[in-house]
């Protein structure tokens, strides 16, 4: 009689640990809408991306644009909103042909010098020169993008770059003004605690 009651014991035990593992192994509906939830945005700014990338493959896959005239370009991106014209340029970049990126850029600034999206502009155009080690047409970018939006997204980083310039052509009193204006500005902003520290550092050696 007890090693039948001892059998039944282990049997129901064993069936509970079962059930809990089923448990632990099988999410419940609310658990995987709150995970679809979770991620719903990251899923739209993919989707997004995808779309203005797709949208864009006529003009990637077009021939070289730096072998066309300004006003061939500028039919090209006729009608793309500023988001999508700085979109083709990064991809432009993140292929290494960074005079199409910038061409792209300079004839969409050319036709709407007063769109908001101008200072962003002049940091990818920066971006392009910096990459080709043109240290001085890139700091002349980077000044443009922050003095035409010294508010924007892309400032702080802006004058980060413009003081990399600065040591890359070795004017140092140039980058330490830079780095100090950038610390003094942005202060709680990740480049401007970066400025901060990089001063630090030079002030002690």
């Amino acid at each position: 009689m007890k090693k039948i009651f001892l059998c039944c014991f282990i049997f129901f035990s064993l069936a509970e640990v079962e059930a809990g593992n089923q448990a632990n192994t099988n999410p419940s509906e609310s658990d995987l809408d709150e995970l679809v939830r979770n991620h719903s945005g990251e899923i739209d700014e993919l989707k997004h991306r995808i779309k203005i990338i797709e949208q864009n493959l006529g003009i990637y896959r077009s021939e070289s644009i730096k072998n066309k005239k300004p006003e061939q370009i500028a039919e090209e991106i006729k009608g793309k909103s500023p988001e999508a014209v700085i979109e083709i340029a990064k991809d432009f970049i993140g292929h290494d042909r960074y005079e199409e990126a910038r061409r792209i850029l300079e004839v969409f600034i050319k036709n709407d010098p007063k769109n908001l999206y101008c200072g962003r502009m002049y940091f990818y155009i920066g971006k392009t020169y910096f990459e080709e080690r043109n240290y001085q047409e890139a700091a002349k970018a980077y000044m443009e993008s922050f003095e035409i939006g010294p508010n924007g997204a892309k400032a702080p980083k802006a004058l980060f770059k413009l003081s990399e310039c600065f040591f890359k052509l070795g004017k140092e009193d140039q980058r330490k003004m830079t780095l100090e204006k950038l610390s003094s500005t942005f202060a709680q902003f990740k480049h401007g605690k970066k400025a901060y520290t990089l001063l630090k550092k030079l002030k002690k050696s």
